[in-house]
């Protein structure tokens, strides 16, 4: 090998090792310096090492410290590259979606959410976000109006937050720095530490304690005692304002404490008034050196501190705890519970006189950041929903924080929202409404109605809310508005009331709506086989109504019930269809009665592969051959039921419509004992073990759309014309036709025995016509109807020729029946063969006749 080659490799080798051993001292420097907080100091080093190399354990470091100094742009840069690494992890993708979400690209971070909760699907926090943007609108709109926000003039270009109203003033934490001699600077952000500080507020009224408008003087530090060389911030007071609860670094009496692992954490600290200042400054005893406790705030009784804590047990990042004095000792703190803390960080409570605690949460649906939600106390220990302030207070930024005075109309809260001084900033804000309480409940039973969801004809266009278990709804309106509050909840009528806030005297508005419960409708009955008259399964029913409403079906099981729910001031139809049946139904069943609100329908379909009902009287044998219009004489056969071959008989019990009965077919007579478990006595059911039966039902026949073979139209002698008592008949095939649109029939006709063949072969030709006629001019198609004459071919009693007979049973001839021949449109060879001529037609009297 040439030397200088290898010179120049053994230099080039060695500059790259050297790079290699500095990148890898910057990298251990710069993961030491996020351990120790120095998170500004580990964002310049990871810079330095990426500008050399592209290092994926440096990317997945500097999107986590700019994401903890709340830089959310470069946050946002960084965290969309390291998603896409390989060694990415589940949460870089939730914190990918918060930087978009906190710089306003929320349907972006919608996605990132929904592939957060596919990866960790029992984190809450994920699902709350993913429903975050959803909400948008409404947390955006729902306060619009209600409040007027202002930046304070006391803010510098550092932090300003916590405020806490104190005697005449407003009590804060602040970075600002009042030229100490030794410069002093917090590592986390390398800004000095927190101090209290104090700004008096006046009243442009001339009262210090009332109203909403005030001139604020300059800032001074509020305590010499109580700022220590650390973190000094986030204070509380009693109601007489002579006991102060503060949030400290882990110092006390010149003393540091640190953890197992070198930080400094956080404690809260009691101290007494004592005049002039404060004293006797005290560590509350569930303190901790290995875990932070902060901001803490008394109830109004003084007897419980709400506080935020890290502290092992918890659900996520910092819970809010309560603890209750003892004996005048505070005893051991209690977390709120998983409805209240998340996976995420709830932070800066504050409990108003209203029983209502408020505080800060970046784990429940919000805007963005940390956003500020509040619940009510319903009973020691027992809190109502959380309820998010919305816009303008919250915004896609960090807001936390607030305070106000007793009425609740005005006070301060921080965000670092834009437009501000400096990072965070303290803002005041003024109510131009009041509380709105609406109270929905059962007019019957008196009992709260949760999930009713309320509007209102002064917000048009905006998102309703809904009841809690409480069945309350809170939020604000406008000094000086009437509006009329509408309530609706399923099963119930819709309520409306009107609510004033003109002239109002009391602290909020309460607006209770009573709702009246529906009447609720239904439709329930059995869908019977004709032939064994039992409850058919698989019958298909369909229901229809003139509401426009969608049509519901269902599939009836061996039961052969069926039930449908029904809407009030509704009328229906109900159809029974199965495949090889007559479709049967039902209509005009309206639900607008309060007498009538369960409605019935039994329906029977009618078999039409075979016709089980045999009659017990002498008949004649249909001809097997098509009627002729020649002379010749068809051959007749006469034969009683006794000759009928016994493959032609029902082998089981059978109904006979007829008659009403069920029928032995061994004796031609009504049924009596057990037969396949079901006990008959004279022709009747009186006990079945199918549950369809309770007691000795008998099935329905004829009415509510079945549709007998036999139409008992009948002829006067030597006549084809229809008569009038004929067109009840008439209108049940056609609606027989309309509910079977399908199906082709044929139109048999008859004669009586007198006159010639031929004759009569002809008028029962005409006959047939007749019907069709009357048909085709109410609507159904020609081609769906065959007309056929059979002249005296095939009676239904033994007046055939030369036997004498009354008009009575002559009459009987003269008829028309129907029967089944094939489908429309069907390409199922079966289908031609869907019925046979019935061998034994039933007859009944004539109605009309003269005799």
């Amino acid at each position: 090998m040439n030397f200088k080659r290898l010179l120049t490799f053994f230099c080039l080798l060695f500059l790259a090792t050297s790079v290699a051993f500095a990148q890898s001292g910057k990298l251990k420097r710069a993961k030491q310096m996020m351990k120790d907080l120095d998170y500004v100091g580990s964002i310049t080093l990871y810079n330095q090492i990426l500008e050399g190399e592209d290092n994926s354990e440096a990317k997945i470091n500097i999107a986590e410290c700019y994401r903890k100094i709340n830089d959310w742009v470069n946050a946002e840069f960084w965290y969309g590259q390291v998603v896409r690494l390989p060694e990415a992890q589940a949460i870089h993708k939730l914190y990918y979606g918060e930087s978009l979400q906190r710089n306003g690209k929320c349907d972006l971070a919608k996605e990132w959410y929904e592939k957060y909760v596919k990866e960790a699907p029992d984190d809450l926090r994920g699902q709350y976000l993913v429903k975050a943007c959803d909400y948008e609108d409404e947390l955006m709109t729902k306060n619009a109006g209600i409040y007027e926000v202002k930046h304070m003039d006391f803010n510098s270009n550092l932090d300003d937050f916590g405020p806490a109203i104190y005697k005449n003033g407003v009590v804060f934490a602040s970075e600002r720095d009042k030229g100490s001699a030794v410069k002093r600077q917090h590592s986390w952000t390398g800004n000095p530490f927190l101090e209290l500080y104090y700004v008096d507020a006046k009243s442009v009224t001339g009262k210090s304690d009332t109203g909403c408008n005030f001139l604020y003087s300059r800032p001074e530090k509020f305590s010499s005692t109580l700022n220590s060389k650390y973190h000094d911030a986030s204070v509380t007071f009693n109601n007489e304002q002579n006991q102060i609860f503060f949030t400290r670094n882990n110092y006390l009496n010149g003393k540091t404490g640190k953890s197992d692992d070198g930080i400094v954490k956080l404690k809260v600290y009691f101290a007494k008034g004592n005049g002039s200042g404060w004293s006797d400054i005290e560590s509350l005893p569930f303190n901790s050196e290995e875990y932070s406790t902060a901001h803490p705030t008394l109830s109004t009784d003084g007897k419980k501190l709400y506080f935020s804590s890290d502290m092992p047990g918890g659900f996520g990042g910092m819970d809010l705890y309560v603890s209750e004095q003892e004996n005048g000792r505070w005893g051991p703190p209690m977390n709120l519970g998983p409805q209240i803390n998340t996976e995420g960080h709830e932070v800066f409570p504050y409990f108003h006189k209203s029983n209502r605690l408020y505080f800060s949460s970046d784990g429940h649906i919000g805007l963005g950041g940390l956003d500020l939600y509040y619940m009510d106390e319903k009973a020691p220990g027992q809190w109502g929903e959380i309820i998010n302030i919305g816009s303008p207070i919250n915004t896609v930024s960090d807001d936390f924080g607030v305070v106000m005075n007793d009425e609740g109309t005005c006070g301060y809260f921080s965000s670092d929202r834009t437009g501000g001084a400096g990072r965070d900033d303290i803002y005041s804000f003024k109510k131009t409404a009041i509380p709105v309480e609406i109270y929905v409940f059962d007019k019957d039973t008196n009992l709260p109605i949760e999930g009713a969801e309320i509007t209102n004809n002064c917000t048009t266009g905006k998102s309703s809310i809904k009841t809690g278990k409480d069945g309350k709804a809170r939020f604000d309106m406008k000094i000086g508005e009437c509006c009329t509050y509408s309530a609706s909840k399923e099963t119930y009528k819709k309520g409306d009331k009107e609510g004033c806030t003109k002239d109002l005297k009391e602290s909020k508005l309460v607006v209770e709506i009573p709702l009246e419960k529906e009447q609720s409708f239904t439709l329930d009955g059995v869908v019977f086989d004709q032939s064994s008259g039992l409850p058919l399964s698989g019958a298909l029913l369909v229901l229809t109504n003139d509401c426009g409403q969608k049509s519901d079906t269902l599939t009836t099981d061996n039961t052969g019930k069926y039930i449908f729910n029904l809407k009030k001031d509704c009328c229906y139809k109900v159809k029974a269809e199965k495949a090889n049946y007559l479709a049967a139904f039902a209509e005009k069943l309206c639900a607008k009665s309060p007498d009538t609100t369960k409605l019935q329908a039994n329906l029977t379909l009618q078999p039409l592969l075979e016709n089980t009902l045999v009659d017990r009287t002498t008949t004649t044998q249909p001809s097997t051959t098509q009627p002729t219009t020649t002379t010749q004489q068809p051959t007749k056969t006469t034969k009683t039921t006794k000759d009928v071959a016994a493959a032609d008989k029902p082998t089981s019990v059978y109904y006979d419509s007829a008659l009403g009965e069920y029928i032995d077919p061994k004796t031609n007579k009504p049924a009596n004992g057990e037969r396949a478990g079901i006990k008959y006595k004279k022709g009747q059911i009186v006990e079945s073990k199918s549950p369809i039966f309770d007691k000795s039902p008998t099935p329905p026949v004829g009415d509510g759309g079945s549709i007998s073979y036999l139409l008992h139209i009948y002829y006067d002698f030597d006549q084809s014309y229809i008569r009038d008592e004929a067109q009840p008949e008439l209108e049940k095939l056609l609606r027989m036709l309309n509910e079977n649109p399908t199906f082709i029939i044929e139109l048999a006709s008859h004669t009586d025995s007198r006159g010639s063949n031929s004759y009569n072969n002809r008028l029962s030709q005409r006959r047939a016509e007749a019907v069709v006629r009357w048909l085709v001019k109410n609507g159904i198609d020609r081609d769906r109807l065959v007309p056929r004459g059979y002249g005296e071919t095939v009676n239904v009693n033994n007046c055939s020729n030369n036997v004498p007979c009354s008009e009575r049973e002559h009459q009987l001839n003269r008829r028309t029946e129907f029967r089944v021949l094939g489908c429309k449109g069907c390409i199922d060879d079966a289908s031609a063969r869907l019925s046979k001529p019935n061998e034994n037609p039933k007859v009944s009297n004539c109605q009309g006749c003269p005799f």
